[in-house]
C-alpha cells in the first residue's frame, strides 16, 4: 500500500471543517460555556451598562464623537466585567482594545474595529492583536491640502 502524505492531515482538516459547518447550522457553534451568546443576555447587558454609562466619565484624550461609545466600554469595565470571570483570549483585552481604537481612529472606525474585534472573541481564538496604527492626515503646515483652497495647495 501506498501511503500518501497529508492525507490524514487533509482528513482531519476537513472533519474538522464539517463538524464545526453543522454546529454553526444547528446554533451550537459558541462554546464558551455561559449563556453569553443569546440575545436575552445582551439585552440585560445593555440595561446594565446603559444607564451606568450615563453617570461615567469619558477617558481623557477621547475625541468629542467616541465619547458616549467610550463611556459605553468603561460603564462595561466597571460594572459588568468584575461580575464574571476573565475569559478574552487576546492581548490586550476587548475592553482596552476598544478604547485605543475609539482614540485612536475616532467613533466610527474605531466602534467598526471594536465591533470586529468582539465578533472574533471566542475561545480557541486569540494571541496578540494591537489596534492598527491611525491614518496621519496631512496639515496645511506640513506642506498638504488645506481645508480652505479646495484640496488645492498655493504654490507662490
Amino acid at each position: 500500500m501506498i501511503r500518501r502524505p497529508g492525507r490524514t492531515r487533509r482528513r482531519r482538516r476537513r472533519d474538522r471543517d464539517r463538524d464545526r459547518d453543522r454546529d454553526r447550522d444547528r446554533g451550537d457553534w459558541c462554546d464558551c460555556g455561559d449563556a453569553c451568546c443569546e440575545v436575552g443576555d445582551l439585552v440585560g447587558l445593555l440595561a446594565l451598562v446603559v444607564p451606568a454609562a450615563l453617570l461615567t466619565a469619558p477617558p481623557p484624550g477621547t475625541p468629542w464623537a467616541a465619547r458616549w461609545p467610550a463611556r459605553l466600554v468603561v460603564a462595561y469595565r466597571e460594572r459588568v466585567s468584575p461580575t464574571r470571570p476573565p475569559c478574552c483570549p487576546f492581548t490586550p483585552t476587548c475592553s482596552t482594545y476598544g478604547l485605543q481604537a475609539l482614540r485612536a481612529h475616532g467613533a466610527l472606525r474605531g466602534g467598526w474595529l471594536t465591533a470586529r474585534r468582539l465578533g472574533r472573541c471566542r475561545p480557541g481564538a486569540g494571541g496578540a492583536d494591537p489596534v492598527p496604527a491611525g491614518r496621519p492626515w496631512p496639515r496645511p503646515s506640513d506642506g498638504g491640502p488645506g481645508p480652505r483652497d479646495g484640496g488645492l495647495s498655493s504654490s507662490g
